[in-house]
This record gives C-alpha cells, structure tokens and sequence, in this order.
C-alpha cells in the first residue's frame, strides 16, 4: 500500500494546466505584494481527490476497559508505513485496550503507546500486526497555515468511520488557557477527537481536539508540528497505563 492513490489523468492535466498559468503569473509578479501573493498560492487539490488519498489512513478508535466493555470511540490517522499513528491522548486515556476499524472494515487491536504529551493532548500509537507498508498521511508545516487557508477534517464523528468535513482556518494561533491551537470551521463532533485536519494539499495541519458546544463551528486542533517534538520510544501497554486502576 502507498501514502497516495494515482491521480485520474484528466484530473492530472487540469492541476498541470493550472500549474503553469500559476507559474506565469509568478514570473510576471516580480515586485512587491503581487510577487509574495503568487509565492503563497499554492495548486489546490479537489476534495474528492484529498478523501480518496487519504482515506485508507485514517481509522476509528474503539477503546474498552478491563470487562471488554466499551469506553468511547475517537479517531486516529498513520503518520509512517511502519504503523505509527497519532491520537489525542484524552482519546486512549483510562482504556485497557483498544482497536482501530479501518475504511475497508478491517479490525485491528492497538499494541501501545510510544509517546504521549499531556501539554499537547496527543499521543503516538502503534498497531498489532505484521503489516509493515501501510497507507500514511504527510505532514505540513503547521507554523506557515493562515486564516482563511481551506481545511477538511476526515474522521469518525459518533463512529461513523471516514466522515468528510471542510471549512478553513479560523484563526491560525488561537491562546486557550495559554495553549496554542489552530481554530478552524470544518464542524467536528463527538468521536472527532484525534482526526486528522488536512491542508488543501491533502497534508496534515493539525489534529482535532476539541469544540466549543455553546457556538458554531468553533473547533480547535494541536498544530502538527507538536508531533515532531515527541520522540517515539518502546511500546506501552493500554492496561500498563492504568495501573492498579
């Protein structure tokens, strides 16, 4: 399996053909703001085309406590071919073990953690299985997104595995309690929590982590940069970290 799928043809020549018109006007824009617009624009990939690549990497959670009874449920995305995957870490807390669905039905159990961060709400998992080639999503710069950037969210809101959401950047360095978050538009719900949120390239800018019930559209995500500054180490068990829970 790979990261992409193969672009249609006749998608492929209209990207191209937008492509070189851009390129055109990035040659003739040399001076001032008409040079640093054309420096940020950016070819954009259909939506259709982002869900299809990027929709055999993205999983619901399931986690169960100690009796094999259901705890919630949350969303989860590949970041590597070998199988590490990105969570909130509210996602997989107090659970004994979990399982993740793929989009093609497919049942998998959650071997453990390998690193978690309580500042950041996020944690990196990885799945029990032989497979070592899975589908996984590239990661964007989440310090170059901007207010107004175009965003979809792809997860399991309340289970239902691989619901598509778009909207755009809100507000790129929204302070919460001291926290630094991505706002966005793309509506989230329960279940939500872990999904990937998505550039118009298809490239992860962050992970949805939560909203804020008494507006609208008012849903925040942890920067995927926060991901790059935790390093993955050996496998924890869900029921180690419970303890004597």
């Amino acid at each position: 399996m790979k990261a992409f799928k193969r672009i249609p043809k006749a998608i492929f020549a209209l990207v191209l053909i937008t492509a070189i018109f851009a390129g055109a006007f990035g040659a003739q824009a040399v001076f001032g703001e008409p040079a640093r617009a054309a420096w940020r624009s950016e070819v954009q990939i259909p939506a259709e085309i982002i869900f299809q690549q990027s929709a055999d990497a993205v999983f619901l959670l399931e986690m169960f406590d100690r009796q094999g009874d259901t705890v919630r449920t949350g969303s989860g995305f590949f970041i590597s071919k070998e199988g590490l995957a990105v969570t909130n870490l509210h996602v997989i807390q107090n659970a004994a073990s979990a399982t993740i669905t793929l989009y093609n039905g497919d049942v998998y159990p959650v071997r453990g953690v390998h690193a978690m961060s309580e500042a950041y709400n996020l944690c990196i998992i990885s799945i029990d299985s032989d497979e070592n080639d899975w589908d996984f999503l590239p990661l964007a710069n989440s310090d170059r997104i901007e207010a107004g950037n175009s965003v979809y969210s792809i997860g399991s809101p309340l289970g239902y595995v691989n619901t598509m959401s778009a909207g755009i950047v809100a507000n790129a360095n929204r302070d919460v309690d001291g926290e630094r978050f991505i706002q966005f538009t793309a509506p989230i719900s329960f279940g939500s929590g872990g999904s990937p949120v998505l550039d118009a390239l298809g490239r992860v800018v962050g992970v949805a982590s939560s909203s804020f019930s008494y507006g609208q559209k008012l849903n925040l995500a942890v920067p995927i940069n926060y991901v790059g500054t935790m390093r993955p180490g050996e496998s924890v068990s869900l029921d180690s970290l419970l303890g004597n829970e």
